[in-house]
């Protein structure tokens, strides 16, 4: 009787072109033929797997970028149809786009900012340890004092 042993499967090569490709583990996962589990657990017990994923999954997220900077700067053909028939292209930038990107590559510039301020405009007050402490204390005494009415009420509240 003759043993036909096979060969490991090397299925990290391809998870790792897949996700350079598309930085989806989902989608790594379905081009190598394998489970998550397996990917994770290989992540977690090979460093050097580990190191070439997350340099595939910046490759990709590269690819992505360049994506919607060309969509968003140099435009795409969207077609344009006239009564179900195709009459010609006209070139789209995508806005949203741009203003996204340029959010999270130029944040001191382009991000919302939310400002804290005090009292009438002013600066926000820091507490000290021992104004804190006493802030706590009255907070516990005003929690305790309610549950205290509270249980009152439910032990009278049926003579009302």
């Amino acid at each position: 009787m003759t043993s036909y042993h096979q060969k490991p499967y090397d299925w990290k090569a391809l998870f790792l072109v897949a996700l350079a490709e598309v930085p989806v583990i989902a989608h790594a996962c379905k081009a190598a033929g394998v489970n998550r589990v397996t990917a994770w657990r290989a992540r977690e017990t090979d460093p050097e797997f580990a190191k070439a994923w997350d340099d595939a999954m910046e490759e990709g997220i590269d690819r992505a970028e360049q994506e919607a900077f060309r969509r968003a700067v140099v435009g795409y053909e969207k077609p344009v149809w006239y009564k179900g028939e195709l009459v010609g292209t006209e070139t789209v930038h995508s806005d949203a786009l741009l203003a996204l990107i340029l959010k999270g590559r130029r944040k001191k510039l382009y991000a919302e900012r939310t400002e804290l301020t005090g009292a009438d405009g002013g600066p926000v007050a820091h507490a000290d340890e021992t104004t804190k402490a006493a802030r706590v204390a009255q907070l516990l005494a005003i929690a305790q004092r309610r549950k205290a009415e509270q249980a009152e009420e439910d032990d009278f509240g049926d003579l009302a």
